[in-house]
């Protein structure tokens, strides 16, 4: 297992490494790197990459986005979204699938594209051998207490067979775009039982702030490829997980008129709580 790494804050914008603008705080351990990334072609095996701003997602910045042939680049691990908030992506062993808001789940090639992702090249520093939970927020405390280093991004993968899941999706929007707390309302939740299947996640610590989920964020997809989406809550044990550490955080900013145009500044914490945290009752 590695022993803390030191994060490195890299801003990227078409390819180039571009200073800390205005949209981003100045952040405790963070540094900018001026050398270490020129292009997706040079991509830290250590490195979270994400792709735009949770903020700007929130903001309502949902049309077009990033090619997938670039975020594959960036790793074989995910989550994320599609052109105009059209399903939830995952990104597991290298292959894309959209999971839509009538439950179905289509794999997904390099013509499309992501407003929002996080991903990395998954490398294991670590495992649990015996994971069970009763919901999803006993979940994230369980691994609080065993993951290393609060402030590091972790990727998660668990995987099992699922007693209980409860899933969502949204359908996509049309332009003039909404902030996503509104449109969230408009999310269609289902539910699975007994479905085997892994959970793709990340933990990110707090100082990341609006720039991405601080916290648990979780993306789910069955075994044979049917069931998937967003989670909300789920019960199983006997999982096993294992647990990847990044000690680099790039951000690839969009050039874009959209991104441009687009007002984070009313963007909170309780907005990105409302969007990804809603949990059902245990």
């Amino acid at each position: 297992m590695k022993r803390s790494p030191a994060i490195r804050l890299v801003l990227a914008l078409s390819g180039l490494i571009v200073g800390c603008g205005p949209s981003f705080p100045q952040q405790t351990g963070a540094t900018q790197d001026s050398s270490a990334l020129r292009s997706l072609d040079v991509i830290d095996a250590d490195a979270l990459v994400q792709f735009s701003l949770l903020a700007a997602l929130a903001a309502g910045d949902y049309g077009g986005g990033a090619p997938l042939s670039e975020v594959r680049k960036a790793g074989d691990f995910g989550l994320g979204t599609f052109d105009r908030l059209d399903g939830e992506m995952i990104l597991l062993d290298g292959d894309f699938y959209q999971v839509q808001a009538d439950a179905s789940v289509h794999r997904r090639e390099d013509g499309n594209s992501a407003p929002f992702a996080t991903v990395k090249f998954f490398n294991e520093d670590g495992s649990f051998a015996e994971v069970s939970a009763k919901s999803l927020l006993e979940l994230d405390q369980w691994f609080d207490r065993r993951l290393p280093n609060a402030q590091i991004p972790v990727a998660i993968k668990l995987q099992g067979r699922f007693d209980e899941l409860t899933l969502r999706s949204a359908p996509p929007q049309t332009p003039p775009y909404r902030p996503l707390a509104d449109v969230i309302d408009q999310q269609v939740t289902w539910q699975r039982r007994n479905v085997p299947g892994t959970l793709i996640g990340f933990r990110c610590p707090k100082w990341m702030g609006t720039l991405n989920v601080a916290g648990y964020h979780w993306h789910f997809l069955s075994d044979d490829h049917t069931i998937g989406g967003h989670v909300l809550d789920c019960r199983f044990k006997g999982a096993t997980a294992a647990y990847d550490e990044c000690a680099t955080v790039t951000i690839r900013l969009p050039d874009s008129q959209s991104f441009e145009n687009i007002d984070m500044t009313d963007v909170s914490e309780a907005d990105v709580n409302k969007i990804e945290r809603q949990r059902t009752a245990n």
